[in-house]
């Protein structure tokens, strides 16, 4: 049974509320450009950093400028911050991110919720960082697309047709991780799907979209049976590069450093740092925030998975532009 608690105002007024500049639209298109290039010339190496999910504005704001001064001084590197609006979980339950709720699960009211996520994503762009997104609610994708450079599609929404569909009508960089088991012969045919052709039923229309060319893989490692696997060793990115061609799919690959990879025990990102970059892969994720642990509502702490502080942030970002071929 489904109560309608109230009617949200459609994406145009939140685009209003929060509206993105002249010039900030070239900047954001300046973004897209760099990072749909970059997918294709490989000649920087990406990382997409920040917390599990985003919160306290003010936080937000103190870690973007903290991760903007690091990413001026790694010209090796293309930064893109990750403001993450809604984040789903294993069971349900718990903080489901800024556009819900500001500090806790209690109270939940979206309006605020989508304005306060464009204004971060807007001051993200001031400050002069491109902006990631989870792509997890397809009904609130038109209210931040004119921000977001940077989609990802998460382990749980990957295999989903609907997700797919959606992906595919996407002219920007796009990211799909393998699902929950770790399988990468799944994420494959995910990778398949976005980048080929969709008709489906969007919006009381019937639509079409000519597939994503700038969507890839992003590995985060599976769970079965209650214990952690990686996926982003030597041997599992060269597998996976092996069925990306022999499918004709962009063989660009990311590794997601946190998640099952790190047993959700965040420190052991940097560890995996070392593992993914030795293996070649085209960039990272990091889960990051002003303090390292998670769980909590403290000020610049995650709400939900496991951070790495800012400190570790920096020395593993700093470490990436020096080499990223060994750290």
């Amino acid at each position: 049974m489904f109560c309608e608690q109230k009617k949200l105002q459609s994406s145009d007024f939140y685009k209003k509320c929060a509206p993105l500049t002249d010039g900030l639209r070239e900047r954001k298109t300046e973004f897209d450009a760099q990072l749909k290039q970059n997918l294709i010339e490989r000649k920087r190496f990406v990382v997409v950093c920040g917390p599990c999910s985003a919160d306290d504005p003010k936080a937000m704001e103190e870690y973007l400028l903290k991760l903007k001064a690091v990413a001026d001084v790694c010209p090796n590197l293309l930064v893109v911050a990750r403001i993450y609006t809604a984040k789903p979980h294993s069971n349900g339950q718990g903080y489901k991110g800024a556009a819900f709720h500001l500090h806790n699960a209690d109270d939940v009211d979206l309006d605020s919720g989508i304005i306060r996520c464009r204004q971060m994503m807007l001051r993200c762009l001031e400050i002069g960082l491109p902006v990631a997104d989870e792509l997890l609610y397809p009904e609130l994708y038109e209210c931040f697309n004119d921000l977001v450079s940077y989609w990802f599609v998460g382990a749980r929404s990957s295999e989903d047709s609907l997700h797919r569909d959606l992906a595919s009508g996407l002219d920007v960089c796009c990211g799909l991780k393998n699902a929950t088991d770790g399988n990468v012969e799944k994420v494959v045919d995910s990778l398949y799907a976005v980048s080929s052709p969709r008709v489906f039923p969007r919006n009381g229309a019937q639509v079409a979209t000519s597939g994503c060319k700038y969507a890839h893989i992003a590995l985060r490692g599976g769970l079965n049976n209650g214990v952690f696997s990686t996926n982003i060793t030597a041997e599992d990115v060269k597998y996976a590069r092996k069925l990306l061609k022999q499918y004709g799919l962009n063989d660009f690959v990311m590794a997601d450093l946190n998640h099952a990879n790190s047993g959700k025990i965040a420190r052991n990102q940097v560890e995996n740092a070392k593992l993914a970059i030795n293996a070649g892969v085209d960039g990272v994720m990091i889960e990051s925030y002003l303090n390292g642990g998670g769980h909590s509502n403290a000020y610049g702490t995650s709400q939900t998975d496991d951070c790495l502080s800012f400190e570790e942030t920096e020395e593993l970002i700093r470490g990436m532009q020096k080499s990223k071929h060994s750290l």
